[in-house]
């Protein structure tokens, strides 16, 4: 059976202990930028609807991806990981690991 995996940009802030997941938006541009005319590197996009953040702890235990700040990366991870509630920082679902 094979497992399906979507293309997502993740990125971590300078000085951050949180990661973001970008999914595909439902419009405007896909991949973030760098925040302009800021002395510190922090990634951004018009929409964030499509977007998860992670403590980075958290993050690299549920996806076993490490991310340095000051960094983003297109990578392509499980549909199923992806979609499970467990450690997102925002979350409604009360069952979530946390």
């Amino acid at each position: 059976m094979e497992k399906r995996k979507e293309k997502v940009y993740i990125t971590r802030d300078e000085d951050s202990d949180i990661v973001w997941i970008w999914k595909k938006p439902t419009k405007g541009n896909w991949s973030p930028q760098k925040f302009p005319n800021c002395d510190i590197i922090n990634w951004q996009r018009e929409n964030t609807d499509n977007a998860d953040c992670y403590v980075f702890s958290d993050f690299k235990k549920k996806f076993g991806i490490t991310i340095r700040t000051k960094t983003k990366k297109c990578v392509h991870i499980s549909t199923k990981l992806l979609n499970n509630e467990d450690y997102k920082l925002f979350s409604n679902n009360p069952d979530r690991k946390k």
